[in-house]
C-alpha cells in the first residue's frame, strides 16, 4: 500500500473512533434524563399523603350539608369576636346617662365633649373612693372616669425625646397619646371651669357633691425615674402656677382640687420644704427602723397613696389570716395619714371579686382599684359611704 492509502485508513478509523465516543456520551445522557424524569414523576411518601387529605377534604366540601356548617361555624365566630370588642371594658346599666352622651360617636378629641352637657354630667357625677386603675385604656380616657365618679384615675408615662408618652408597653406609645394632652390639659381646662380665677385660699373640686374632693392624678414612671420625674414637675407648671395642685409647704400639706402622686419608677425624696409630686409608698414595708413614736419615714410630707400588690396583702394560711393582715396595712396607713391602695386583685371569678372587693370596705380601704367603669357607676352608691 501506498502512504496516501494508509493515511486515508487512519482518518477513517479517527473518525469512526469519535463517532463512536459520541454515541456513548449521548447515550449515557439519555439514560440519566430518562432516569431524572422517572424521579420526579415517582411520587414521594409525604407528598402522597398530602394529595390523599386534599382529595378528602375536597369531598367533604362536595357534601352541602359540611358547607352549611363551616359558613355558620365562621359567622358564629366572627359575631363573637364583634360583640367581644364592642363589651370589651362595659357594663351596660339601662338608661345610664354617661352611656348615652359618651357614646361611640365620642372620642377625647371630639369637641362636643367640652359642651355643657357633657362637662355637667361629669360635675355632677356621685363621687366614689374609686381609682381607674390604667385609666388610659378606656375608650374615653380620664372623661370616663370622672363621669363614673372615680376620685383617682391612673397613667403609665415613658420619657421619650423630652415628652412623657402614655401606655403601658413600649409598643403601644405614639406621639399624640403625651400626658400633657391626655390628662394635664383636660384637668387645667376642667378644674378652671369650677375655679375661675387663681387659688389662694377656698377651691372647689370637680365634683358638686363633693367641692372639697380633691382629684388623684397617678403617674406610674415606666422609664428611668430621675429625669422624667424632672420632666414631670416641669410640665406641672401651668397647673401650678394656678395654685391647683396639693403641695407640702414646708410644714403642712395644704390641699388642692388635683393631687400628683408618683409610682412605679418615681424616686423617694424625702426633703421637707416643699413637693407637690408626691410618692406612693410600699403598702406591705410601711414600718420603718428609722420609725419612732412620734414621726413615721413614709408621713403626709412625702406621700399620699400606700399601695401593694394583693397577693401580698395574703399570708399563707390566707383563710385565717388575710383579714387581719389587711386591716393591719391598712391601718398603718391611716397612722401615717395615708390611703391605701390594692392592685391586681381578683377579677374573676365574680364572687371572688366581690369578696374581696367587700373586704376591703369593710376595712375601709382608702381607694378601690378598678378597671370597669361601668360597674363603678352601677355599684357607686350601693356601697355604702365611700365620699373622701
Amino acid at each position: 500500500m501506498t502512504r496516501h492509502v494508509y493515511m486515508e485508513l487512519a482518518r477513517r478509523d479517527s473518525v469512526a473512533s469519535e463517532e463512536a465516543a459520541f454515541d456513548h456520551l449521548s447515550d449515557t445522557k439519555l439514560e440519566q434524563k430518562s432516569r431524572l424524569s422517572a424521579e420526579a414523576h415517582t411520587p414521594r411518601p409525604n407528598s402522597h399523603k398530602v394529595l390523599q387529605l386534599l382529595r378528602s377534604r375536597a369531598r367533604l366540601l362536595q357534601n352541602p350539608l359540611v358547607v352549611i356548617i363551616l359558613v355558620l361555624s365562621t359567622l358564629c365566630l366572627s359575631l363573637s369576636v364583634w360583640i367581644a370588642y364592642l363589651s370589651e371594658g362595659l357594663h351596660r346599666i339601662p338608661g345610664d346617662g354617661l352611656d348615652d352622651l359618651f357614646g361611640l360617636h365620642i372620642t377625647r378629641e371630639s369637641p362636643s365633649i367640652w359642651d355643657y352637657e357633657h362637662q355637667s354630667l361629669i360635675h355632677k357625677a356621685y363621687p366614689v373612693a374609686v381609682h381607674s386603675h390604667n385609666d388610659y385604656s378606656q375608650r374615653i380616657p380620664l372623661f370616663q372616669a370622672l363621669g363614673s365618679g372615680c376620685i383617682s384615675v391612673e397613667a403609665d408615662v415613658h420619657l421619650r425625646k423630652s415628652d412623657l408618652l402614655v401606655g403601658h408597653h413600649k409598643s403601644q406609645l405614639h406621639p399624640s397619646k403625651t400626658l400633657q394632652t391626655m390628662y394635664l390639659d383636660p384637668l387645667e381646662r376642667i378644674i378652671r371651669a369650677r375655679n375661675p380665677h387663681t387659688i389662694t385660699g377656698d377651691w372647689r373640686g370637680i365634683f358638686e357633691l363633693a367641692s372639697n374632693q380633691t382629684l388623684v392624678l397617678l403617674v406610674d414612671l415606666k422609664t428611668e425615674g430621675t429625669k422624667a420625674l424632672t420632666m414631670l414637675v416641669s410640665q406641672l407648671q401651668p397647673l401650678r402656677e394656678l395654685g391647683y395642685l396639693t403641695h407640702w409647704n414646708g410644714t403642712a400639706r395644704v390641699m388642692r382640687p388635683l393631687t400628683v402622686v408618683g409610682t412605679g419608677n418615681t424616686p423617694f425624696l424625702s426633703e421637707n420644704t416643699y413637693r407637690d409630686v408626691f410618692w406612693d409608698a410600699e403598702l406591705s414595708q410601711l414600718v420603718s427602723e428609722q420609725d419612732t413614736d412620734n414621726s413615721f419615714v413614709y408621713n403626709i410630707s412625702n406621700s399620699y397613696y400606700a399601695s401593694t400588690q394583693w397577693n401580698k396583702a395574703l399570708s399563707r394560711d390566707a383563710k385565717t389570716k388575710s383579714q387581719s393582715n389587711i386591716a393591719l396595712q391598712i391601718e398603718r396607713a391611716k397612722e401615717r395619714g395615708l390611703l391605701a391602695r390594692y392592685w391586681d386583685t381578683p377579677a374573676q371569678p365574680p364572687n371572688m371579686r366581690e369578696l374581696v372587693w367587700r373586704r376591703l370596705i369593710q376595712n375601709d380601704v382608702g381607694v378601690l382599684n378598678m378597671d370597669n367603669m361601668g360597674i363603678v357607676r352601677d355599684r357607686a352608691q350601693g356601697w355604702g359611704r365611700l365620699i373622701r
